[in-house]
């Protein structure tokens, strides 16, 4: 009989946290939305370097914007005027740019002891490919982005990674891939 009662009770228990665990994971239709109008605002701006527009790429980020780039030291952040500038140079040097791979995640971004559901945080993973006009090399690389959202639906936090020294090394063939 104990055992009986044990079983029960241990089966009782089990299907009450994994039916709790189930039901506070799964995000609601509205942030699912709010989520998915940022990754759409992403497309938008990674567009804007195949239709070589600086101000599609730009037009997602706030005046307020912080970044934080590939080849800052730690804890130093530039601003949108600076991002401006890269996405210009980029754009002004480059040609064929596109955004191709692309993987979406939210949730919460950083490991912290509080994490969070929010669907304003953006994680996204994917594949820069351009050419060089002058030597015509193929450059291409992995590259992962963090995008904070505000309530504007503008961006007001961005830090981007990759490796900013393959892109000489492809252009003079010296990449070993």
């Amino acid at each position: 009989m104990k055992k009986l009662l044990l079983s029960l009770l241990s089966v009782t228990l089990f299907f009450s946290c994994v039916t709790n665990n189930t039901n506070s994971s799964t995000p609601s239709a509205e942030d699912t939305a709010i989520f998915n109008k940022h990754v759409e605002s992403w497309k938008l701006a990674a567009s804007g370097f195949t239709a070589e527009d600086p101000e599609q790429v730009m037009s997602i980020f706030a005046d307020s914007l912080t970044w934080n780039n590939p080849e800052a030291l730690m804890n130093v952040t530039k601003t949108k005027e600076d991002l401006t500038n890269a996405v210009n140079f980029y754009i002004g040097n480059f040609e064929n740019i596109t955004f191709t791979d692309d993987v979406y995640y939210g949730g919460s971004l950083y490991s912290t002891e509080e994490s969070s559901a929010s669907p304003n945080g953006v994680r996204v993973y994917g594949n820069w490919n351009f050419n060089d006009p002058v030597t015509g090399a193929d450059i291409a690389y992995k590259w992962m982005g963090v995008l904070r959202f505000n309530e504007d639906g503008k961006v007001y936090d961005f830090a981007d990674w990759f490796d900013v020294s393959s892109i000489p090394s492809q252009i003079e063939g010296t990449y070993k891939r």
